[in-house]
This record gives C-alpha cells, sequence and structure tokens, in this order.
C-alpha cells in the first residue's frame, strides 16, 4: 500500500486559502497581470502592422469610404456644448453661412476631417479612398471593420501622437516599456506574496512539528524519533514550502497567461486557433507519454547498468582464489564478458536519450512548421482576413504557449513531491503519545519508602521483540543503584520509565507504594529528574540553562547548585559569566562541562530521586576529578540511579543490577559481581579493559 495520502498536501494548503489573505492578493495581480499580457499583445500588433504597413491605408467602396472617414473624424467637444450659456449669441453667424454658400457651389465635395493626418501622398474619391502616413490607422481600420468596436477607433481620434508613423513607432514603444515593467514589478509582488504564503504554511507546520516532538520525544529510547522529526522539521517542510510557493505563485500565473494567450487567438481568428490547438494537443499528450516510457526505460537501464557494474568491481575482491588456483584465464573471460555486457548497456542508455531528445526536437519542429503553414495558408489564402501582422502575432501566441503549459506541468510535479512530504508530516504529526495524563491523578510526595518494578514489560513498537520483559527489581530509598547489561536499550529503558518519558506495556512503576500511572506528571518529574551526559545545551545563557526558564530561582540558588555540581568555577570562566549564551550561536562547551551544568540544572530543584546517565563522551582528568567530589554530595540523603559510563562509579555505588534478556540476572556490590557473575565480569571486559579497545577509540573513564 502507498505511504502517499492524496489529500496530504490540500490538508496542508487547501483550496479556500487561495480566496484568503496574501494568495487572494496573489490571485488579483496575476489577474491584473494577465490583462497587461493581452494588452501588451496589442501593443506588439500595432507596432508590426504599423512596421508592415507603414501608415499607407487604401479603401473601396463608398460605404467603407464613408466609415474610414468616420474614423478620421475628429470627435465633438462636449465641454463647449456644456459650458456654453443660453444667453450668449452665437458666435460668427455669417461664417456658417459663407461655408452653407460654399457647400453649395461645389455639389461634389471631398469631406476633409478636421484633424485629418499629414499625408505624404492622398487619393481621394467618392469610392476610393488612399491615405499615407496614418499612423496606426490601418489596424484601426482592421479592427474596426472585423469586431466592430469603437474602443481603437476613440483612442486614434484622440491621441494625436497615433496618428503620424514616426510618433505613433515612438509612442508604441515606449508604451510597451512602460507595461512590461508594470509587469515586472507585479511579478516581483506577486513572488513576495507567494512567499509569504508559503512561510505561513510552513511556520504552521513546524509548530505542529515541535509541539509533537515535544510529545514524543521524551519517549525516544533509540533517538530514531528525534532523527525523524529533525528530518521533517528541516528538509520535509522545506518541500512542502516550495511547493506551496510555485503552487501559488504558478498555478494563478499560468493559468492566468493561457487564457489571455488563447482569448487573443481565439479573437483574432477561431476557426485557425481550432486547426492549431487540436494538433497541438495531441501532439503534448503523445509527448508526455513518450517522456513517461523514456523514464521508466531509463531507470530500468540504469540499473542493469549497476548491477553489471558491481558484478565488475566484485571480482576485484576474488584475486587471491583467482591467483591461488591459476584461475586467470576462467577469470579474465568472465571479466571480459560482463565488461561487453556493460558497455552494450551504456550504449543502449546513450541510444534512449538520444531518441528521446530526436523525438522531442522533432515534435517541437513538426508542430512550429504545421502552425506557420496554417497561419500562413490563412495570410496567403484571405489576407483581409488575417493580415501579416496579425498572423505573426497568432505564430508567437502558439509559441509561448510551451512555456504556461509545461510549467503546469512541472507544477503538478512540485505538487507530487509536495504531497509525499507532506505525508511523511502528517504521518508523524498523527502518532499518539503513549504517555498520557490519567483523569483525577494524585499529586505525587516525594519518595521516602521504595521505588519497584512489577513484572514491567516494554518493547519499543507493539509486537517488536521486548527490551524488558517481567522486569523485577525493588530499589530502597536514599540508596544508590547502577544498571548495566549487554543491551544498551534496557538500562535506558527502566530509567525512563520511572518518570514515565514510556509507557510500560504491561505492569506498573511504584514510587512509596504509589502507581506512577495515577499520579500527576508535573509533581512525578519534579520528584524524579533524569539527567543525561549526553544532551545539549539549551540555546540560551547559562543562567536560563540551570533554571530552565523558571524564575522562582534566584540567581543565589543558581549558583549554590552550580557550586554543588562544580559547575561554577568553569561558569566564571566565561565571557559574561552566567549571562554568557549558549547553543548554536554562542559559546560551546565541554562533554563534562555540558555534564555538570546539567547536574547543575537537577540539583537546584532538590529532587528525591535522580536518575543519571553519565556521558558515553570522554572526559577529561579534571572533570573526572570534580565529578568524584560532587557524587559524594549528589549520593547523600538521595535515591539515585545510574546509567555508568566510568568504572569508578560502578565502585561508588551500593548495588549493581545486571539486566539480561529484560530481567533482573544479579543484584550486588561491583566488587561481589566480579566474583559471582560471569555475566558481569564479561560486560566490564567488553565495555572497560584496554585490549579490547584501539588505538585511536577512547579506553575508559576512571
Amino acid at each position: 500500500m502507498s505511504n502517499r495520502q492524496p489529500n496530504a498536501f490540500h490538508r496542508a494548503f487547501p483550496a479556500r486559502e487561495f480566496f484568503r489573505g496574501s494568495a487572494r492578493s496573489v490571485v488579483f495581480w496575476s489577474f491584473i497581470n494577465g490583462l497587461l499580457l493581452a494588452f501588451l499583445l496589442i501593443l506588439f500588433f500595432l507596432i508590426l502592422d504599423l512596421l508592415d504597413h507603414r501608415g499607407r491605408i487604401s479603401v473601396q467602396g463608398v460605404e467603407r469610404v464613408q466609415q474610414l472617414q468616420e474614423i478620421l473624424a475628429s470627435p465633438e467637444p462636449e465641454a463647449s456644448v456644456e459650458t456654453a450659456e443660453p444667453s450668449e449669441e452665437p458666435a460668427e453667424p455669417k461664417a456658417d453661412t459663407d461655408e452653407v454658400a460654399a457647400a453649395e457651389e461645389k455639389p461634389a465635395p471631398e469631406p476633409e476631417p478636421k484633424a485629418a493626418p499629414a499625408a505624404e501622398k492622398s487619393t481621394t474619391t467618392p469610392d476610393r479612398l488612399v491615405l499615407s502616413d496614418t499612423g496606426i490607422l490601418p489596424s484601426v481600420w482592421w479592427t474596426h471593420s472585423k469586431y466592430h468596436l469603437g474602443i481603437m477607433k476613440s483612442v486614434y481620434q484622440r491621441v494625436p501622437l497615433l496618428q503620424q508613423n514616426q510618433s505613433a513607432l515612438f509612442t508604441l514603444i515606449l508604451v510597451a516599456l512602460v507595461v512590461a515593467s508594470i509587469r515586472v514589478l507585479i511579478r516581483w509582488r506577486c513572488r513576495l506574496r507567494s512567499l509569504k504564503v508559503s512561510h505561513h504554511i510552513s511556520t504552521t507546520l513546524r509548530n505542529m512539528i515541535h509541539r509533537q516532538a515535544l510529545r514524543l520525544g521524551p519517549g525516544d529510547l533509540s533517538g530514531k524519533e528525534t532523527d525523524q522529526a529533525f528530518h521533517l522539521f528541516i528538509q520535509d517542510v522545506g518541500t512542502v514550502q516550495n511547493g506551496v510557493f510555485h503552487w501559488v505563485y504558478g498555478l494563478t500565473r499560468h493559468t492566468v497567461t493561457l487564457a489571455i494567450l488563447l482569448l487573443i487567438a481565439v479573437s483574432i481568428d477561431w476557426r485557425l486557433t481550432l486547426q492549431c490547438i487540436i494538433p497541438l494537443a495531441a501532439a503534448w499528450y503523445f509527448l508526455m507519454q513518450h517522456r513517461k516510457d523514456y523514464d521508466l526505460q531509463h531507470a530500468r537501464t540504469l540499473v542493469t547498468i549497476d548491477t553489471e557494474l558491481s558484478l565488475l568491481a566484485e571480482n576485484l575482491r576474488s584475486t587471491r582464489l583467482v591467483r591461488g588456483y591459476g584461475m586467470e584465464n576462467p577469470e579474465h573471460e568472465q571479466f571480459q564478458k560482463h565488461l561487453a555486457k556493460y558497455t552494450e548497456n551504456l550504449e543502449k542508455l546513450k541510444r534512449v536519450e538520444g531518441w528521446g531528445h530526436r523525438i522531442a526536437r522533432g515534435l517541437a519542429v513538426f508542430c512550429s512548421c504545421l502552425v506557420v503553414f496554417l497561419v500562413g495558408y490563412k495570410v496567403l489564402v484571405n489576407p483581409d482576413s488575417l493580415p501579416l501582422s496579425a498572423a505573426v502575432l497568432v505564430v508567437g501566441i502558439f509559441g509561448f504557449f510551451y512555456l504556461p503549459v509545461n510549467g503546469l506541468h512541472e507544477l503538478f510535479r512540485v505538487r507530487e513531491e509536495s504531497t509525499v512530504a507532506a505525508s511523511s508530516i502528517y504521518r508523524y504529526l498523527n502518532l499518539i503519545p503513549e504517555v498520557g495524563q490519567a483523569v483525577g491523578a494524585k499529586f505525587l510526595e516525594p519518595m521516602s519508602t521504595a521505588l519497584q518494578f512489577e513484572n514491567v514489560t516494554y518493547s519499543l513498537t507493539p509486537g517488536s521483540p521486548p527490551i524488558l520483559k517481567g522486569f523485577d527489581l525493588k530499589i530502597p530509598a536514599g540508596t544508590t543503584t547502577a544498571l548495566v547489561s549487554l543491551e544498551k536499550l534496557a538500562p535506558r529503558a527502566v530509567s525512563f520509565l520511572v518518570p514515565r518519558f514510556i509507557e510500560p506495556r504491561s505492569g506498573r512503576v511504584l514510587i512509596d507504594g504509589e502507581d506512577t500511572a495515577w499520579v500527576t506528571l508535573e509533581s512525578l518529574r519534579a520528584e524524579a529528574i533524569f539527567v543525561s551526559g549526553n544532551d545539549p545545551c539549551l540555546t540560551g545563557t547559562v543562567k536560563d540553562n540551570i533554571r530552565c526558564g523558571d524564575e522562582r530561582y534566584s540567581l543565589q540558588e543558581v549558583i549554590a547548585a552550580s557550586k554543588e555540581s562544580h559547575a561554577h568555577q568553569f561558569i566564571q570562566g566565561l565571557p559574561q559569566g552566567y549571562e554568557t549564551v549558549l547553543g548554536q550561536h554562542g559559546e560551546d562547551l565541554t562533554t563534562g562541562e555540558c555534564f555538570r551544568l546539567g547536574l547543575a540544572r537537577a540539583l537546584l530543584r532538590k529532587p528525591a530521586l535522580m536518575i543519571i546517565e553519565e556521558p558515553e563522551g570522554p572526559l577529561d582528568e579534571d572533570t573526572k576529578t570534580l565529578l568524584e567530589d560532587a557524587y559524594s554530595r549528589i549520593f547523600q540523603n538521595r535515591t539515585v540511579l545510574v546509567i555508568p559510563s566510568r568504572i569508578t562509579t560502578l565502585r561508588r555505588v551500593d548495588q549493581v543490577v545486571v539486566i539480561h534478556e529484560g530481567k533482573v540476572e544479579a543484584v550486588d556490590s561491583q566488587s561481589n559481581l566480579l566474583k559471582k557473575s560471569a555475566l558481569y565480569r564479561h560486560w566490564e571486559y567488553t565495555r572497560f579493559n584496554q585490549f579490547r579497545h584501539s588505538q585511536d577509540t577512547p579506553i575508559e573513564q576512571r
């Protein structure tokens, strides 16, 4: 069954988010950008048409001549009508009479437009009109004849710069540059808004992972869940963030662009557009199917190549047998056979890649030629319905189709990757912590009698081999106990059960006869504190590291706890003492210093029960000496469980518990176990005997 959840990406970024906040702004500005693209294409068409016709227009037919003259006529100024006072007398009435008389003298006058362009050559008859140097007039005439819209006509009449060739060319190019610049700014704004949306989604997911890690992390015996959370936090959330960004930024932009291009192509000639779209769509579908087959065949060939290469390398390991038994000739023949297969597969891979590129290029050339042929045929057959400038624009539009279509295809690929990453994140977030506080839990008093494990069984996951199986142990209060085992996770599992970082599959853990499953987690973890020498320092000051954000503890109490664990001396040697910042961007501490800081953190709370996991890393001699003195204070009047990494700690504790196959194998002092328990002697030998370690490995920490 697939591990991918189909709705995982939709769960991280629902479709309704497109209509909220920054995503809605991206949709709006993408639509505006699409309108500007349409305007830019219109400008491009006008420039091409101006360069093609050079402002020369020839119209035949009385009706068509009259329509052209209407375009050339300037609109009447509305302001003069609106501002005229009723009491004013008409200005120069005699001039109107003279114009009427002049009109009667010339029975067939050629009406000359009030704002007619300056023409180099013009021919005017009732049924024919030829003008030159008219700017974009040919484009206006074609669009007016085809669409019967008055927008271009009004713009032409009201903008004198568009009525002559040179000024029209300059104006169109200038406006095109301005529009293109505005589109760049809008795309930049959409990109920023999309980044904001993706950042919000990633922040939300990281907050959820952080909360879940706080719930699941304490019970991570092996460290795998912590590594998983770290990987999800950094890489998978980054993949989802990238997918959301491209989904918001790309989906709206490519969709609007594709719609605008298709709309303009259809408006120019819908039959021609349909004739071009159908074969182009078929070619694209064929190319996508071929790409799938190509990717599959390419992957299989790579696997075969890796197999043959492994066989070739494997022969290098059998040289002693070959030379010892005189197998040089058969071995050489076998090697040459695998080498020939390897070479054959390499050639096959090259052919597959070559044919893939050839087919893609061939389809591109075929589609280009097909579009050019269809458009060119339309221009040759009926040039009036499709001028050369419009034909070039149509070809450019179909060529530009590749960008949004390919962008949408890549967009869905990115979404697929994001869906896989989101599925991993939500599988982690759906995990239920095994430890929870019971309803009506009691407050736990400080331990005074005994810590007891009753028939405890624990495994990492249900059905996996148990780490503890029928574990029974009673530790009197006020004693020190070391936990050792050949299985590394067994002592840690026992230690984690006490503060309920993990929950037993069966059995009970009792403190003074109270089942820890029925006491509050806050009171339990205040009296049973776990200190690990392998834990890093928290990001923050030294004082914050020891107080853990609890303002109830004063600086004097922090210093007293630091002195008890022998951390005060090295803290004072730091640049700002207790105000020195630790962590990734602060001061680095040694393993021993981090361990002593952790002991101070625990001693500040004065717990009745301490669980100490000594660091696995090497300690310097000064730290070892200081720890001996610190232990002499910590072990007094307190119950202590130790997971030792130093043999001197084993000699100091009251008893050593040997755990084997999930049960208590032996309980006694270190000296007696050396005499009585072969299992303990084996464990101590494997851990501390110097001849069991290489010279480069730290031996023991005495």
